[in-house]
């Protein structure tokens, strides 16, 4: 039986979906409450790069180490990483973004697509170029987001497990989860697997002006542990809703992931997990993921479930500001709509 509340779900999704596309964006594909929606250039449920998404997987089978005493939250993690000198600096903090650790990827040359799409990066590269500068404030002091955090996770999990992150992290919640389209890509591939659209993005992320470019196969160890995963919209959302629900931490890592420190009026930082504000009240819990050519945002609340991306980062061919608000609203109107 169809419940007015999935009804008025399923007309609105479609009709937001259709104006970010005439707004610009070459296409968006979204799933909500199990139903997924496509439109523009993007397949129904394609595969997708999930970017920082990736750090809510990783999140999780640090939490998942933790419970079992193989990690100490709010221990130092140069325990674990011997790069990382600040003993003051716990797992805690790098999984929150109050480290302090600098951000890599402007020194890697992100911005330029075509100074990284082919090029294999090593995680120590990655904390070699983000220790070129000084930290940002005193570990503890406050919240900025710095995916440098999440390579240190990355290696952490391997010192701790013996095995490649990527193996992991497949293991303990991508296996555990039963997301079927979801996986790390191997080291050098540079395609998406199965059923994807054509990402674009601008050929320089910093100049607004320069030539939009396809941005679909790119190698992405520069990302690595920080936002290398690919899924589709629908395992994003039933990742979080099984998060969510308990089926991958104990009830104690699991409030500890929802321990969260001020972001903005309208979102907080947990431990690879953020909460954000609804129209409807309360809260839901997700990530949001950017990338080359990619777009996405993705969450639950105890009830919903709700994820999409574009297949082009607002402000490449549409508003950003603007192309981000609509992305919002869409998961708004999946986790709200009565």
């Amino acid at each position: 039986m169809i419940t007015a509340a999935v009804a008025a779900v399923a007309l609105l999704i479609p009709q937001q979906l259709d104006q970010i596309v005439k707004d610009g964006t070459p296409g968006v594909e979204a799933h909500a409450n199990g139903h997924n929606y496509a439109k523009g250039n993007a397949p129904t449920n394609g595969r997708v790069r999930i970017g920082s998404i990736t750090k809510s997987f990783v999140a999780v089978t640090t939490l998942q180490l933790v419970a079992e005493g193989k990690i100490e939250l709010d221990g130092p993690v140069g325990k674990y990483v011997p790069r990382i000198k600040d003993n003051r600096i716990t797992v805690r903090q790098i999984l929150q973004h109050t480290s302090g650790l600098p951000d890599y990827p402007r020194g890697i040359g992100v911005t330029k697509i075509g100074d990284i799409r082919d090029v294999h990066f090593e995680p120590h590269d990655l904390l070699d170029v983000a220790f070129r500068n000084e930290p940002s404030f005193q570990p503890g002091e406050r919240w900025e987001y710095s995916n440098t955090n999440y390579v240190v996770a990355g290696l952490m999990i391997q010192k701790v497990t013996g095995r490649p992150v990527a193996e992991v992290v497949g293991q303990r919640v991508i296996d555990r989860a039963k997301l079927k389209d979801t996986y790390w890509p191997k080291q050098g591939e540079r395609t998406i697997r199965g059923k994807h659209a054509r990402a674009y993005a601008l050929s320089d992320l910093a100049d607004p002006k320069s030539k939009v470019v396809d941005a679909t196969e790119l190698d992405p160890s520069s990302a690595w542990a920080a936002g290398a995963m690919i899924s589709t919209p629908q395992d994003v959302a039933k990742f979080y809703k099984t998060l969510l629900s308990g089926g991958l931490l104990p009830q104690k890592q699991l409030d500890e992931m929802r321990k969260t420190v001020p972001i903005d009026d309208r979102t907080a930082a947990g431990l690879g997990l953020e909460s954000t504000k609804l129209s409807c009240g309360g809260v839901y819990w997700g990530h949001g993921g950017s990338i080359h050519g990619w777009a996405s945002l993705g969450g639950a609340t105890d009830r919903r479930e709700a994820a999409i991306t574009l297949t082009a980062l607002p402000g490449t061919t549409s508003d950003q500001a603007r192309t981000f608000q609509q992305m919002f609203d869409v998961i708004d109107t999946a986790l709200c709509k009565k």
